[in-house]
């Protein structure tokens, strides 16, 4: 069966995106997870995966375009199957009526849950005696499943209530996602601190903690996908991106304490998470699973510290050193095997971040707290070791900041799963942003 490449959501933000280049064309064999074309947002530039194995049948945005998010891109063949052009252009109208359909589902859920926060609910039609028009079947599955029929909208003859009509607002009230994502700063003890909160305010928590020198603009490739099943946040430490600056204690351990002070600040909700840490994101993430066991559901670490003592004393001179837009340039080399993904854009937008006010200092201090004299100063690894919860373990297979072999420590986990990403550096949730998309999600399903 034929697979239509649809135009990727980049960032919670990003509305479309620019089609740069094609890497393959019509008639081309392509496998499962090759890259297949190179497409810019406003503040990304980034290869998109092949989504199955197949042949390029048909191109439907050309170069030097922009497409909407969710717009298809192409068609990709299954192995043997021949499509018409006729069989193409009906496959993307099924595709186009598909999305319409989500689009409009989506609209009621947000319909449902803003009457339900103010207190006003949509009226279904009513019959000539006063009742709601609804068929005896509807009525009763409304009365099983306890949903109100006067917030329902039938489809029906008439406008009458059917069964259908019922079921659908049953699923759509179980998961109803929030009406807007949100940006905002908490108060962690008189400590400003930004983050960005999104996803289905039912669905299970996933918390994104950045490395040193970054912010939660660090996961912009990665939030919108699990946004769509999950109730995410992803924060600015304390010291980094928009967050409150202080002069205070920035080690590891500091850190893990000031994630549970903010996520009690979150509320109750929050009292229990999963976790998705980057670089030193990923040894605070350990140090809190080792003081909180009991609030933490899953972990992911993504190239992390705190699992041997060597790190390239390069990448930390340059962070050390002044913020320049050329120093800048040359840091992000050192975390990308695919050069090209550095992007001006990208600099600049570190460049703001830290040139902050306090930043600088901060991030010297937050550098210098964990990788002293260019060594590690943190080993986690027996924390990793005992862990009784999954572990999912990612890394770069040309990881130039943290050596690829201290991701074997993965192995004496008891529930841990290791995934090598081939042709990345320290930061494959960038480089292979699709990819890790979906391993992350099916991690944090179970």
């Amino acid at each position: 069966m034929a697979t239509i490449l649809s135009m990727p959501k980049w960032g919670l933000a990003m509305k479309t995106g620019l089609i740069v280049e094609w890497l393959k064309h019509p008639g081309d064999v392509i496998q499962q997870g090759e890259s297949l074309v190179e497409i810019e947002s406003e503040k990304a530039t980034n290869q998109v995966d092949a989504p199955a194995t197949g042949v390029l049948r048909s191109l439907v945005v050309p170069e030097g375009e922009d497409a909407p998010v969710g717009a298809a891109l192409a068609v990709i063949a299954a192995p043997g199957e021949e499509l018409s052009d006729k069989q193409v252009a009906a496959l993307l109208r099924e595709d186009a009526e598909v999305k319409r359909q989500k689009a409009e589902a989506l609209t009621r859920q947000r319909t449902t849950a803003k009457a339900a926060a103010t207190g006003t609910r949509p009226r279904a039609p009513v019959s000539p005696g006063g009742r709601v028009n609804a068929s005896p079947a509807a009525r009763r599955l409304a009365q099983e499943l306890g949903v109100d029929l006067t917030t329902i909208v039938g489809t029906g003859p008439g406008g009458m209530i059917g069964r259908e009509d019922v079921q659908r607002a049953a699923a759509e009230a179980k998961a109803a996602p929030s009406e807007e994502t949100e940006e905002k700063d908490v108060d962690v003890d008189g400590i400003a601190t930004h983050c960005l909160i999104a996803g289905p305010v039912n669905a299970p928590r996933v918390v994104f903690v950045h490395g040193v020198g970054g912010s939660l603009t660090t996961w912009s490739l990665n939030l919108p996908a699990l946004a769509e099943q999950f109730r995410i946040c992803a924060l600015d430490l304390v010291g980094a991106g928009s967050s409150a600056k202080p002069s205070t204690d920035y080690s590891v351990p500091a850190l893990a304490s000031f994630l549970a002070r903010f996520l009690d600040a979150l509320g109750p909700d929050w009292q229990r998470v999963s976790i998705v840490g980057h670089s030193l994101g990923g040894a605070v993430a350990l140090a809190f699973a080792a003081s909180y066991p009991q609030r933490i559901e899953r972990l992911a670490l993504v190239d992390s510290a705190g699992l041997g003592p060597e790190i390239d004393r390069t990448a930390l001179d340059l962070m050390r050193s002044q913020p320049t837009r050329e120093n800048l340039w040359a840091e992000l080399t050192r975390f990308f095997a695919q050069s090209g993904l550095i992007q001006q854009a990208l600099v600049e937008q570190l460049y703001q971040q830290r040139t902050l006010p306090g930043a600088h200092a901060a991030l010297v201090a937050t550098a210098n707290a964990a990788f002293a004299d260019g060594q590690q100063h943190i080993d986690l690894r027996d924390t990793l070791a005992g862990l009784n919860i999954p572990v999912l373990v990612v890394w770069g297979d040309a990881d130039a900041v943290i050596p690829v072999a201290h991701a074997q420590e993965a192995r004496r986990a008891p529930q841990s799963h290791l995934e090598m990403f081939a042709g990345s550096g320290h930061c494959p949730h960038i480089e292979r942003a699709d990819a890790f998309n979906q391993l992350l999600r099916s991690f944090l399903e179970g």
